[in-house]
């Protein structure tokens, strides 16, 4: 692929040009897993964490579910629901340079109201989604280091290549409404789905890093990628009008600008804050638009709006750990989206998510991380 071949020889320059330099290491007590800045661990160090993802009404206090189900005649029920894991591991492999890889499995409560055109039964709840993403970071700049509790100035470029997966999410249909007076009965059941759900992408960021005191750093960033998605939707259904009714192909290709701003602030050298706002700007989009206008196709999988779709982002995160011993920390970590998952979640623009893709979303985590350095 492309893109892969893009990156890892981004990868390999990166590592020529940083033999001359000093090695960058991190203040200490910090935490760089889901922390944007230009600073990465030492050579052999690494840092794992994992974290668990909630929102349910217990814990969405600002009622953003509410959100998604206001004006949406599409779903009903608690969706906006959602459950999940995230790992991430960082390794620091040579002077100023560290590899980075996560993995985050979530389910998506998604419970479609019913339908007066065709009666569905089985339909599935849960849109099962798999997120992967892998890169390095590389220091080009950084001044002399005086001493490992107070912040520097470091200028990185970082480089990541991801993918999101679904899960098909789809139903049987039993029967289909052509009139008020004609109605087909289906015996069996025939399977249709909302499918080929899924994206890839790179992106290249500039960041810099410097200190405000001794608690404090402060980091900006920019960058720029491109992103391809898919969705679709088909049936099992032999009769030829009625597959072509329900045949359906959605592609997109945009390029995405980002720029955002992060603090980390060691309140003590054992419990650092960490927050962030990074701002994602979707230009360029080119959608392939192959619609049904069929009155069978139920609401949830029309997709003919998708290029109106939100194109910009606003984007938050804070998190507060406490290091329980040199190498092992725990915290709690939020994040909220203005418009859902735009330029993260590229194939969320579907038809059956992409009808709240204007919406603001956020999640909660609890994290339990570990940092070892391997050669100590």
């Amino acid at each position: 692929m492309e893109r892969t071949t893009l990156l890892a020889t981004a990868i390999s320059l990166s590592t020529l040009s940083l033999t001359g330099l000093a090695q960058a290491q991190q203040p200490s007590g910090w935490i760089g897993n889901g922390h944007t800045s230009a600073y990465t661990l030492g050579a052999g160090e690494f840092e794992l964490s994992g974290s668990l993802l909630r929102v349910d009404d217990t814990i969405d206090f600002l009622d953003l579910r509410e959100e998604v189900l206001a004006n949406n005649n599409r779903l009903t029920g608690n969706s906006g629901d959602l459950e999940g894991s995230r790992g991430n591991l960082r390794v620091g492999i040579w002077r100023g340079m560290e590899l980075f890889y996560s993995r985050q499995q979530q389910d998506l409560t998604l419970k479609v109201a019913p339908n007066s055109r065709v009666d569905i039964a089985d339909l599935d709840e849960k849109l099962q989604t798999t997120s992967t993403s892998w890169g390095g970071k590389f220091v080009f700049y950084q001044t002399a280091n005086p001493a490992p509790q107070r912040p520097w100035t470091s200028a990185a470029l970082q480089v990541k290549y991801t993918e999101n997966e679904s899960d098909d999410f789809g139903g049987f249909l039993e029967s289909l409404s052509f009139s008020p007076t004609v109605n087909i009965r289906l015996d069996p059941p025939q399977r249709f789905s909302l499918d080929r759900l899924k994206d890839d992408g790179w992106q290249a960021q500039l960041i810099f890093s410097h200190g405000l005191g001794e608690r404090l750093t402060l980091s900006y960033w920019a960058g720029y990628g491109e992103q391809e998605s898919s969705s679709g939707t088909s049936t099992e259904l032999e009769q030829p009008s009625l597959q072509n009714a329900f045949l359906q192909t959605f592609d997109v290709s945009e390029e995405l600008l980002t720029a955002g701003i992060s603090l980390n602030w060691q309140i003590t050298p054992r419990l650092p804050l960490q927050i962030g706002y990074e701002y994602i700007n979707i230009r360029n989009r080119d959608a392939v638009i192959n619609a049904s206008t069929s009155p069978l196709v139920p609401s949830f999988l029309r997709g003919s709006n998708l290029n109106a779709s939100a194109d910009n982002n606003h984007t938050l995160y804070g998190s507060l750990n406490w290091w329980i011993s040199p190498h092992i920390y725990a915290g709690v970590a939020g994040k909220l989206f203005r418009n859902q998952y735009t330029g993260i979640m590229p194939h969320f623009n579907n038809p059956l998510s992409g009808s709240f893709s204007d919406i603001t979303y956020g999640q909660l985590e609890l994290r339990l991380g570990v940092k070892f350095a391997a050669f100590q």
